[in-house]
């Protein structure tokens, strides 16, 4: 039976690659877009590969946390079940600027908008077969641990590599407490590192530095296909037991120490819920 796949930032780069791969062999998709051109050409692309594939574009902006809310809305709406949902948005930025929230928009949309849209979608993911696909990074192991005393990174943000790494430490954080969460449903939570791309990830950057880095990382980057290499392994694996794992191109890779700390996965998840304004008791 064709399973339904809910993916985040599909229309560019990694997830983009993910998703015309994976209608290949599932009849209804739906994805998040911001870029209305984006998501046309993305539509027609899917009518191609698959003609008879039932699609679903739904606006999102995952630095606003009620657009969060109402993408996830029309989603219960549109859906009975999500069999994998691949949490894929976001963004890094080489200058410091705050969410309407007042969040650092790093944190927002790579941390804060993984938790808040699996959370309002938990209940339509299986047990025993649900698969929660987080892609994180690499770049998690930037900083040494999370920066509780200011997660916004105000104090020190320069280029803002740090608290992206802080972002993808956060998403390694939240996928590990996810997965004990679950562990009794038998829906697995697994995250991801692509390895570098050379997609639209920084194209909001406009600074010369941010330009500069992409030009000299250019020779470097993998393809948008290769880079999706571990969420086509998790979206398509039998075997639900692995659960809690990080993947590097289909193999199961070690963490930083930090990620291991089952009392910062805790403490993560409990701010995150005081920074949405939202409990989820699971």
């Amino acid at each position: 039976m064709s399973a339904t796949i809910v993916i985040t930032g599909a229309t560019n780069g990694i997830g983009r690659a993910a998703i015309t791969d994976l209608a290949k062999d599932h009849a209804h998709i739906i994805f998040t877009y911001r870029n209305e051109d984006l998501k046309d050409s993305l539509c027609s692309e899917l009518k191609a590969i698959r003609p008879e594939i039932k699609l679903e574009a739904i606006y999102c902006d995952f630095s606003v946390l009620d657009s969060i809310r109402e993408a996830c809305d029309v989603i219960q709406a549109s859906t009975k079940k999500i069999d994998v949902l691949i949490n894929n948005a976001g963004v890094v930025n080489t200058a410091y600027f705050e969410t309407s929230e007042g969040i650092e928009n790093t944190f927002a949309v790579n941390h804060l908008g993984y938790f808040l849209f699996t959370n309002l979608l938990l209940d339509l993911i299986p047990e025993q077969s649900g698969k929660i696909i987080n892609v994180a990074s690499a770049a998690h192991a930037f900083v040494k641990d999370m920066q509780w005393e200011d997660l916004n990174y105000k104090q020190e943000f320069k280029m803002g590599f740090k608290a992206y790494g802080q972002s993808k430490l956060a998403n390694i954080l939240f996928t590990k407490h996810l997965s004990k969460k679950l562990l009794h449903k038998g829906i697995s939570v697994n995250c991801v590192h692509p390895g570098g791309v050379n997609t639209a990830l920084g194209s909001q950057n406009k600074s010369m530095l941010g330009k500069l880095l992409k030009i000299l990382l250019k020779p470097f980057f993998r393809s948008p296909l290769k880079g999706a290499e571990s969420i086509l392994f998790l979206a398509r694996s039998k075997d639900n037991a692995v659960s809690g794992e990080y993947f590097v191109d289909s193999k199961i890779k070690g963490t930083s120490k930090a990620s291991h700390n089952e009392s910062s996965q805790e403490r993560l998840w409990e701010l995150s819920e005081e920074m949405v304004l939202q409990t989820f008791d699971i």
